[in-house]
């Protein structure tokens, strides 16, 4: 991580974690996430008829994917921004 990215980091971490999570983990890979799972159960409904399942316990499981899948990807992105950060740079050594 350079100089620049590590002052960046500063901003994002001084705004929080939570925050962090919620904005790039469930925003941005949750929710494409969760179109494409979407997608992918209405395909199988419509084309295949494969689906003896309520349509509220379609939803239901499509939304709780959505939700972990963008929590862990933000937890897993924010420790390795953080684990970057916390590394020496050139800079420092230097």
């Amino acid at each position: 991580m350079t100089q620049t990215e590590k002052q960046a980091w500063e901003q994002v971490r001084a705004r929080g974690r939570d925050r962090f999570i919620v904005r790039e983990g469930l925003l941005h890979r949750g929710v494409p996430f969760g179109v494409l799972f979407g997608l992918f159960q209405i395909i199988r409904i419509v084309f295949f008829r494969s689906s003896s399942e309520p349509l509220l316990s379609i939803i239901a499981g499509w939304g709780f994917a959505t939700v972990a899948f963008g929590a862990i990807m933000g937890v897993i992105e924010w420790q390795a921004h953080e684990r970057d950060y916390q590394k020496p740079t050139d800079e420092d050594v230097a």
